[in-house]
């Protein structure tokens, strides 16, 4: 337990806030009970406990799910309350996804934990690194659904160094979006997006008129998915290696991709220089941008705004295609053991054809079982025909539960992408100084 409490000091520092999972912040709504209320100390004394089988189970699900979401997962919980067979009942409590990352070490710690919580998956190797997440090597044999039904790489997300500590709720890629309407204006097809990073680049200069304070493609210097991810990997180049503790960073192939988008902002002049996630954001759903890299959460703000949008995967580079995934998954503290089949009882009712195809349609995440990508609905909706059989282009990044992610980020990535993006900074010079960084976070974490 030790090792457990070491993560009110690792964790308090708070949580990665994605827009995708409601505003961050919110307390839990009156239709939801307090921690201490759902799970007592003395519920979760024993790890060696087991429930009586045919007796009432109750179960104490946390998450971060503040926005419109959240009605819909408990929409789903209450029916799986209410029509299980074996006598479970889930009681969800919501808060922010930062007030989680506060409440859930403190709990672990305590012996108040939840039953299951659901965690953004960027923040789950610090609870696996403190010992404070069990294994769920054994789901697919207790549930006795069919693995190989369920794509690969969404299944990996939440396998750190050989091991299952977290099942898919909910995944994602970022996409490329573009304004179809400025597409016409400017002579494209409104119905093709760029396939290739070049073709970007030039139907960007395309899109871009300054008299309209018209952009065509925006990227940000701060608070925005790690969209450069795409375009360092796609023409071949790595950013680091958290196993080894390397910076894989400076490298002739990332030089030349740096060089590349301070072109097109500082020269070209595409993208609106200094500008945040938010501004690009508004931008898209003003009408005023002609193509952005974001998450499925813009959907609603491009429908509401009655953009008429395009949705597709971030292009191909020099070497290959490949997408920043981002990920929600179901995780058990170690503090309970005894609920554990009930635990996987709901999650496998998750994982149903049903519910996912409801969650996607409903929520505009994308499917990620082969069956309910072959459902006639999904193919038939434009969004989920359109993400969905992307997932297959995911990719970690930070695949081997390295704790000090953030500050590869903040220290190091993102102060190099704003100096190259706002500045005239030798590319070359940009890469190395953020190489060193790197190799200076890897020494002191």
């Amino acid at each position: 337990m030790k090792k457990v409490k070491m993560l009110i000091a690792s964790l308090l520092v708070g949580a990665l806030v994605l827009s995708a999972c409601g505003t961050s912040g919110g307390a839990a709504t009156d239709t939801t009970k307090s921690a201490t209320e759902t799970k007592s100390a003395t519920e979760t004394k024993s790890a060696t406990e087991t429930s009586t089988p045919g007796s009432p189970v109750k179960l104490s699900l946390w998450c971060g799910f503040t926005g419109p979401d959240g009605e819909i997962l408990k929409e789903i919980v209450n029916r799986f309350n209410s029509s299980n067979d074996k006598g479970i009942t889930i009681t969800v409590d919501v808060m922010g996804w930062d007030v989680l990352a506060q409440k859930l070490p403190t709990a672990i710690a305590t012996n108040t934990a939840p039953d299951m919580a659901l965690l953004i998956g960027d923040t789950i190797p610090q609870y696996i690194n403190s010992g404070a997440l069990q294994s769920m090597d054994d789901y697919w044999t207790s549930s006795g659904l069919d693995k190989s039904n369920y794509v690969q790489n969404v299944l990996d997300a939440g396998v750190f160094s050989g091991t299952t500590y977290a099942l898919p709720m909910q995944f994602n890629l970022i996409y490329l979006y573009w304004n179809k309407a400025l597409f016409t204006a400017a002579g494209l097809d409104p119905e093709v997006p760029p396939a290739t990073m070049d073709q970007l680049a030039e139907y960007a200069v395309k899109l871009t008129d300054s008299s309209k304070n018209q952009y065509g493609f925006a990227m940000p210097v701060k608070g925005s998915p790690e969209y450069w991810t795409s375009f360092f990997w796609n023409n071949g180049g790595e950013l680091f290696d958290t196993s080894s503790k390397k910076s894989q960073l400076n490298s002739a192939e990332n030089i030349a991709t740096l060089a590349w988008m301070q072109d097109l902002a500082l020269n070209k002049k595409v993208s609106p220089v200094g500008a945040t996630g938010a501004d690009a954001e508004a931008l898209m759903t003003a009408g005023q941008l002609g193509m952005y890299i974001d998450g499925p959460w813009l959907i609603g703000g491009l429908k509401a705004g009655n953009v008429d949008f395009g949705i597709t995967a971030p292009p191909a580079g020099s070497k290959g295609q490949s997408v920043i995934s981002g990920e929600i998954g179901f995780v058990l503290p170690v503090t309970n053991t005894k609920n554990k089949d009930a635990c996987y009882e709901f999650i496998k009712y998750w994982m149903s054809d049903a519910i996912m195809k409801e969650w996607s349609l409903k929520n505009g995440f994308p499917a990620w079982s082969k069956s309910v990508l072959a459902d006639p609905e999904i193919m038939k909706d434009p969004i989920q025909s359109a993400i969905s059989p992307l997932n297959i282009l995911g990719r970690a990044y930070n695949p081997n539960a390295y704790a000090a992610m953030s500050a590869l980020n903040n220290d190091a990535m993102w102060p190099m992408i704003e100096a190259a993006l706002t500045t005239n900074g030798s590319p070359k010079a940009l890469v190395e100084d953020a190489s060193k960084k790197i190799e200076d976070v890897f020494a002191n974490n």
